[in-house]
């Protein structure tokens, strides 16, 4: 016996997966009466009832789950192959994620510059606080903040970076007693982290106390509300030397401390060949490379 006609899968996939043949028509735009003849054919071709009907109410047999989930690894990838063609052949679009302090300081005002390697190409720019699923088919690539240990993943370093704490001015001038040691300095303090266990800042500072942990949904937020004078915020550099130069925030030391973290440009490894990506890689290098020096 031969497979069913290759047409009749899709009709049945969406049918599965909405549980209405009305839904699976308007998937595939056709009318409903259609989808029903199909099913009819697909149901008499292999001898079994594919779903249970009851009124407008469908479910599956253990037939029918049985070949939905049989057919479910190739209608996606039937799909992803479908969006790997149209990025790479048609609509010339690279999709972006990073994190929003990344997009808001150097991405988009910089944006342009994209234009002037990729003159015939769009660039899309999303941001997220959680690394992106690349299996849902939301960004081509993206910038992360990592250590670059990502196995199914290609990961090109764009910059190392040292941390160290940072403030306001009038936060440093009503609440740091300048002549104690950093340690002490940081002890009794707020201290804004993304993570309510600083697990950044005990790292560095095992024994810290803080007086009070402000939760921040972002670096970005960090930052602004360190600038707000909210508490002291770890500065990543040298992402922050723009806020550190223009007097936005201060240093509570010279010193930085070297981590193993840094900025990655990461994609699927399957994607290796995309110009496009190159493009987003080449762009990213540069303006990371570009970034100020201290003072």
């Amino acid at each position: 016996m031969n497979p069913p006609p290759i047409q009749w899968l899709p009709v049945f996939y969406y049918a599965a997966q909405y549980k209405s043949f009305r839904k699976a028509a308007e998937r595939l735009c056709v009318s409903p009466p259609a989808v029903s003849q199909h099913i009819k054919s697909l149901e008499a071709y292999l001898g079994v009832r594919l779903f249970k009907r009851n009124g407008p109410t469908l479910t599956l047999t253990d037939e029918g789950k049985f070949y939905y989930q049989s057919i479910q690894p190739m209608m996606m990838h039937y799909h992803s192959s479908f969006n790997e063609f149209d990025r790479r052949f048609n609509k010339r679009v690279l999709r972006l994620n990073t994190p929003l302090f990344i997009a808001q300081e150097l991405l988009i005002p910089n944006y342009m510059h994209f234009k002037v390697i990729e003159p015939n190409a769009e660039l899309r720019i999303s941001t997220g606080t959680e690394y992106i699923d690349f299996d849902s088919n939301i960004a081509d690539a993206a910038i992360r903040f990592g250590h670059g240990d990502w196995p199914e993943l290609n990961a090109k370093l764009l910059c190392k970076v040292a941390v160290s704490p940072i403030c306001s001015t009038n936060y440093t001038s009503s609440h740091i007693d300048i002549q104690r040691t950093l340690e002490e300095q940081l002890n009794n303090q707020v201290i804004l982290t993304t993570d309510e266990s600083i697990k950044e800042w005990r790292q560095l500072f095992p024994n810290i106390a803080p007086k009070e942990v402000v939760v921040c949904d972002s670096y970005f937020s960090i930052i602004k509300s360190a600038e707000m004078g909210v508490g002291i915020a770890l500065g990543i550099f040298p992402a922050v030397n723009n806020w550190i130069n223009n007097q936005k925030l201060q240093c509570l030391t010279q010193q930085m401390f070297e981590i193993e973290a840094g900025y990655w440009f990461v994609y699927p490894k399957q994607r290796s060949d995309n110009t496009l990506i190159d493009a987003g890689y080449k762009w990213s290098s540069q303006l990371f490379g570009k970034l100020p020096k201290l003072g």
